[in-house]
């Protein structure tokens, strides 16, 4: 395995997790646009610009589903003791992308190719 797949190929708990994070990146700059919205708003007011306060549109996703092309291998984690020594190997999904780059650049069969989707929902807050 070359480098370059080396630095590709994740597990695929930290894929998962990258596009929540993403996500979550998405979310977070949509309320800092909203929250600057109404502090405009606000100073629109008590500047005299604006007579009556207008709503602050809040937005937020609904829900992310991703489709993913990928390669899927397992490989070993290694498990040490106190000393330091392997005692063991901790099984591990790896995930790669199979996008035309990867595949040629690998020679990979993309018939051999995974589909991992996941739905990313919001879960609502206390009430």
């Amino acid at each position: 395995m070359s480098g370059a797949e080396r630095w590709v190929a994740r597990p695929l708990g930290e894929l998962v997790t990258g596009v929540a994070r993403a996500v979550a990146e998405g979310q977070t700059e949509l309320d800092r646009a909203s929250l600057a919205t109404r502090r405009d708003v606000r100073r629109a007011v008590e500047d005299g610009d604006l007579e009556t306060p207008i709503e602050t549109p809040w937005f937020r996703f609904s829900g992310v589903e991703a489709d993913l092309n990928v390669s899927l291998s397992m490989r070993g984690r290694p498990e040490r003791d106190e000393s330091g020594k392997i005692r063991a190997y901790r099984p591990t999904l790896v995930a790669a992308p199979t996008d035309p780059e990867f595949t040629t650049r690998t020679d990979y069969d993309v018939a051999a190719s995974s589909r991992v989707s996941l739905d990313i929902v919001p879960v609502p807050g206390p009430e």
